[in-house]
């Protein structure tokens, strides 16, 4: 196994008016990148976990400008990752692993690499961990936040009021910077869209000048628990549009349901053949499809009050990953 080659700065180049395609050409491999503040325990964030999802490197460009005027406040531990990916526009580099899936054991070269980077993190001692994100469906923003604790809780409050505690999927980024420090993946809705990169940078700020955690979220945060993820059976035809020819058809609204409770009993999908080929799956792996779903007809049925989310008609994303998850709030 050849190992892959992670940088070390200790400087930001200029990132203006450089595209997160281009960013190779000012990092050609994966960094890390060490700026000193006034609070020598850093912040560690990272960008471009996912090759196409540019709000981290949009946010660390207006990071970057703020910071000609300003002191930076509390050190900064940055993590640019698949470089690779983003060269491509891509989610990850064909045929090799996500790399928001390798930050547990694994015998890749992309696992040794994340492996490197969690040792030289938890030897920081970080205040917090911010890994941005965009998503594919539409989803107002949302915190995946891995342990119901105060600073967890605090550190997601400051980003939204939803929040998604979930270990799933596993292999993370923030699940695994949540071992040693409040952790959060900064779920910021599509790509390009200058109020995502906005809220993401005022997350950074917000993380930057916090001093201490308090025992309370900073607002009433909405705690959902992943009952599921619901995946499709890959030889399943999928259908978004009345009438059309498939095994499975959604609403082509479907998307809209994100983070709105849906009742027992209402439709979810329309089931065009014999069959099922819809599974929901725990974060342990258990088949939980028929405590969910139950068949009437043609029409699938939920069989409790769920809270969908990351439900998404991208039928590309729904292949490589899931078509979304069942929630249920906590009380």
């Amino acid at each position: 196994m050849t190992p892959l080659r992670l940088d070390h700065r200790d400087f930001l180049p200029d990132l203006a008016g450089v595209p997160a395609r281009d960013v190779r050409n000012l990092f050609p491999d994966s960094t890390l990148i060490s700026l000193a503040g006034q609070n020598p325990q850093p912040l560690f964030v990272s960008v471009l976990i996912h090759g196409n999802e540019t709000v981290g490197w949009e946010a660390l460009k207006r990071l970057q400008v703020w910071m000609t005027d300003h002191i930076l406040p509390r050190s900064l531990l940055i993590f640019i990752g698949n470089v690779r990916a983003a060269e491509l526009e891509q989610r990850m580099v064909p045929n090799r692993p996500d790399y928001n899936r390798i930050w547990r054991a694994g015998d890749t070269p992309e696992h040794d690499l994340a492996a490197r980077v969690t040792a030289i993190v938890r030897d920081a001692r970080p205040f917090a961990a911010i890994d941005l994100h965009n998503n594919t469906g539409a989803n107002p923003h949302y915190a995946l936040v891995h342990h119901n604790r105060p600073d967890h809780l605090h550190l997601t409050s400051l980003f939204s009021p939803n929040a998604m505690l979930t270990s799933n999927p596993p292999g993370t980024c923030s699940e695994a910077m949540s071992a040693f420090c409040p952790a959060i993946t900064a779920e910021c809705g599509h790509s390009g869209v200058a109020a995502n990169e906005d809220a993401a940078f005022n997350l950074l700020l917000d993380a930057l000048h916090l001093d201490h955690w308090r025992n309370q979220p900073d607002r009433p945060l909405n705690v959902y628990t992943v009952t599921g993820a619901i995946k499709v059976a890959a030889e399943a035809r999928m259908v978004f549009a009345h009438g059309a020819d498939g095994d499975i058809e959604f609403p082509a609204s479907l998307e809209k349901w994100n983070f709105f409770e849906r009742p027992a009993g209402s439709t979810f999908a329309r089931l065009l053949n014999a069959g099922n080929p819809l599974h929901v799956t725990t974060e342990t792996g258990e088949d939980v499809t028929d405590d969910c779903f139950l068949r009437d007809g043609d029409r699938l049925l939920l069989t409790r009050d769920f809270t969908p989310c990351m439900l998404t008609t991208d039928e590309a994303a729904i292949r490589a990953d899931c078509l979304g998850y069942l929630m249920e709030k906590q009380a």
